[in-house]
């Protein structure tokens, strides 16, 4: 087949814009292991930034004339909360695309919006409040600690240990500090104390939950993290120094099978499409509590949607397969 591979414009390396490994930095990123795997099974791949340049993007999309958008984009012109902006483009061209649509990705960006959505629906929530800009001191109360993030971000963007605030002075300069920097809102949330686990999801309709991965948090007793920053997820010397680690979770039959259930009913209630991943902490009571949902997981060889399908029997190859082919089965 004829493939494009959607690109944030930003992603693109000068020196190896097609992605065929002849810069070593691009060999790591996850946009060369899916353009690999696709070239491995034999497609014909059209890698394609978005640019911004609207029109021109437009034109070399329509020039590609792909059976299908292999859509890779977070952004657009570093903006995250205008990745859906770039799936309404697809639909507008009527190009069948890879991943969540513009519903689920306006529903999934939205941290307080989707949690909002799920409450109804015996889906258990850490209890929250989102603060606007100019806001910084809760109209409610909510107990101590709790954890202040950007309301539109993902990948632990703006998160750090100091994101975990212990009385009203430390919330106000976090919230401040999300407000003056992010430029967007804050969403406060009760701090749940428990395993945190993510939950990889493939499927329309008739959904596979892969098995759990979890994050194992080392030295928290001397003072080490105890939620993923971004520190966590992307420095890897900062995870050896604290012992944190990325593992396949060990969890009984019995909560095994609920936390299937309440991710597979996350992942339908949000929209979500194709794959995606749903991030979780479980209580030492044995609650499963809803952290977020991420509607375009990483999809590099090594990270979490990747290790975990490789647990259930499926090579990475065979990953990127599937997602091709539940795009094209359900774009008709």
């Amino acid at each position: 087949m004829k493939i494009a591979a959607l690109i944030d414009d930003e992603a693109i390396e000068q020196d190896d814009p097609g992605f065929e490994g002849k810069a070593e930095g691009v060999r790591s990123t996850p946009e060369f292991h899916v353009v690999s795997a696709l070239r491995e099974l034999k497609h014909e791949v059209h890698v394609i930034p978005f640019a911004p340049d609207l029109a021109a993007t437009i034109q070399v999309l329509k020039g590609a004339s792909p059976q299908l958008v292999f859509n890779l984009t977070e952004c657009f012109q570093g903006d995250r909360r205008k990745d859906a902006n770039v799936a309404a483009v697809l639909e507008l061209l009527d190009m069948p695309y890879t991943g969540t649509g513009l519903t689920g990705l306006l529903l999934c960006r939205d941290k307080a919006t989707c949690k909002r959505i799920l409450g109804p629906h015996r889906v258990r929530l850490p209890r929250f409040l989102s603060l606007p800009v100019g806001q910084d001191k809760p109209a409610g109360k909510l107990p101590y600690p709790m954890v202040v993030k950007p309301v539109f971000e993902d990948g632990s963007d703006g998160i750090s240990l100091a994101s975990l605030v212990k009385d009203e002075s430390e919330l106000r300069d976090r919230v401040r500090m999300v407000h003056e920097r992010m430029k967007q809102p804050a969403i406060c949330e009760e701090y749940i104390e428990g395993r945190e686990l993510y939950v990889g999801i493939l499927g329309n309709g008739r959904l596979r939950a892969l098995p759990a991965r979890e994050i194992l948090f080392g030295k928290t007793g001397e003072g080490g993290p105890v939620i993923a920053t971004a520190k966590v997820k992307w420095d890897e010397p900062y995870r050896k120094k604290w012992g944190i680690d990325y593992v396949h979770a060990d969890l009984p039959d019995k909560v095994s099978k609920k936390v299937v259930r309440v991710s597979k009913r996350i992942y339908n209630l949000l929209h979500m499409r194709d794959y995606g991943r749903i991030d979780l902490r479980l209580t030492s009571e044995g609650e499963v509590v809803f952290i977020e949902a991420n509607p375009n997981p990483n999809l590099a060889k090594d990270e979490d949607v990747a290790e975990a399908a490789a647990k259930a029997g499926i090579p990475y190859v065979r990953l990127i397969d599937r997602i091709v082919k539940l795009a094209l089965q359900r774009s008709g």
